[in-house]
């Protein structure tokens, strides 16, 4: 079964385990700053997306995010489903079936991308911070449930750019998820984010 959801919450129940936060050297700790101020800027994303998951699935489609608080992934066909994240909350549709399913946006460490004011030293822990060859990795846990699972960033260096995240729920299944021809920074229609519940026939606004 495609883990479609897996992009933005994990809600497999887990037992709470305690996370280590890394002792970031002076270098890391103005590495981390960096991000946040990148993050901080970002008010707009979109473009395509690339998604595989560890357990052999993979699903692509159009990403579009304004910060803060708002998202929308729309899957290419064959899958019939669309992720829209609004005012707090993960609104899960699958078209298809015409079913709909609401979750808390605080269920995931991904929410830190939508957060008004990104701070890693709330909500959220850095558990490690890697750097490569053109490439940053910052893995986060939610402070009071690291144990739902983690959220990787990755970043493409000089310049600072989002490209990827990378998802382990909570029985260690990992979803990546690439940014393809993304545009930041641009314009996004208000009504990108809106949505009709078919069950009620209303708009969710």
């Amino acid at each position: 079964m495609l883990r479609l959801f897996a992009i933005l919450t994990f809600l497999l129940i887990a037992v709470p385990v305690q996370a280590n936060e890394p002792s970031l050297s002076a270098d890391q700790q103005a590495l981390v700053e960096k991000i946040r101020s990148y993050l901080n800027d970002l008010k707009t994303l979109k473009g395509s997306f690339a998604q595989i998951s560890s357990d052999g699935t993979y699903a692509d489609g159009k990403v579009y995010m304004s910060r803060p608080g708002k998202m929308h992934l729309v899957y290419n066909p064959p899958v019939k489903t669309e992720i829209i994240v609004r005012r707090g909350t993960i609104i899960y549709h699958d078209k298809e079936y015409q079913q709909v399913n609401y979750y808390p946006l605080s269920s995931t460490p991904l929410a830190v991308l939508l957060d008004e004011k990104i701070n890693f030293e709330k909500g959220v822990q850095i558990v490690d911070l890697a750097q490569g060859t053109g490439v940053i990795e910052l893995t986060l846990v939610d402070r009071e449930d690291p144990g739902m699972g983690s959220v990787t960033l990755i970043f493409s260096d000089a310049p600072l750019e989002l490209r990827k995240w990378s998802i382990v729920d909570a029985q260690g299944v990992m979803t990546q998820v690439s940014l393809l021809n993304a545009t930041y920074g641009g314009a996004i229609d208000a009504k990108q984010f809106d949505f009709v519940d078919p069950k009620y026939d209303v708009q969710n606004n």
